[in-house]
């Protein structure tokens, strides 16, 4: 009777791990960067006796999550090119926004002085022709020391934001390598036995991370992960962080 009690005992105990497992994927459904986690089940020891072995119910194998790696790198290649194009699109927007603008753009300067130019190559002798193309000329100086002026704003503005975004990314590769010790700490009986959620978390780091600045990302034997950006540059290796800077180009 006690065999049979216990046997049911495990089952019970495995129905409650379903359950409790359920319950924080329904919570965290919401939560980004989170992955489905699913408990695994496997047959307990049996038990030796002289008729044979007999069954000795369940037991939870392990926790796991429901995490592709190769979907992960295509969502952040994607990702990271659409940071790219967004960013570019944005820069590029304003300069032509500046440069065509039918009012205040370099077109109408640049067609009010050539214009100028033709009418005093047809009449040299008119005053008046001549006097029209001193102040298209004028205005086509002003119009460029006006963009000149603009495009400056432009590039400081440019400047703080890549100042903004490297104190960023030394945040996100602080925090990641700060994640990796963790998950070291709490998978001390090795990756086999995961901690799911923290790795989560970890992952959705590098996903933040991948927005400002493209990156690839390597599992190490112990858990943890080397992040490296560039041709192969190591920003991220286990707890160690190579923090990046902001320098403007002398040129």
């Amino acid at each position: 009777m006690a065999g049979l009690l216990n046997i049911g005992l495990t089952g019970l105990n495995a129905a409650q791990a379903q359950l409790v497992t359920t319950s924080h994927n329904i919570t965290n459904a919401g939560v980004d960067g989170y992955h489905r986690q699913s408990v695994i089940q496997s047959n307990a020891t049996p038990q030796f006796s002289g008729a044979g072995f007999f069954g000795q119910g369940t037991q939870i194998a392990s926790v796991t999550r429901s995490y592709n790696q190769y979907l992960e790198n295509q969502v952040l290649n994607s990702n990271a090119s659409l940071a790219s194009y967004s960013s570019y699109n944005s820069q590029i927007s304003q300069i032509n926004n500046l440069l065509g603008d039918s009012t205040s753009g370099l077109s109408p300067a640049l067609e009010s002085f050539f214009a100028g130019m033709q009418e005093v190559a047809s009449n040299p002798t008119s005053v008046a022709s001549r006097q029209s193309l001193i102040s298209g000329a004028e205005a086509m100086v002003s119009r460029f020391q006006s963009m000149d002026a603009r495009l400056s704003e432009i590039r400081a503005g440019l400047e703080g934001e890549i100042a903004s975004t490297v104190t960023q990314i030394n945040t996100y590769a602080g925090a990641i390598a700060e994640m990796n010790q963790r998950i070291a700490t709490a998978q001390v009986a090795g990756p086999s036995v995961a901690a799911n959620d923290l790795l989560d978390q970890r992952e959705q780091l590098i996903s933040e991370l991948n927005k400002l600045v493209k990156v690839s990302a390597v599992t190490e034997s112990n858990g943890s992960v080397s992040v490296f950006m560039g041709s192969g540059q190591s920003l991220v290796v286990g707890g160690t962080v190579n923090n990046l800077a902001a320098v403007q180009d002398p040129s």
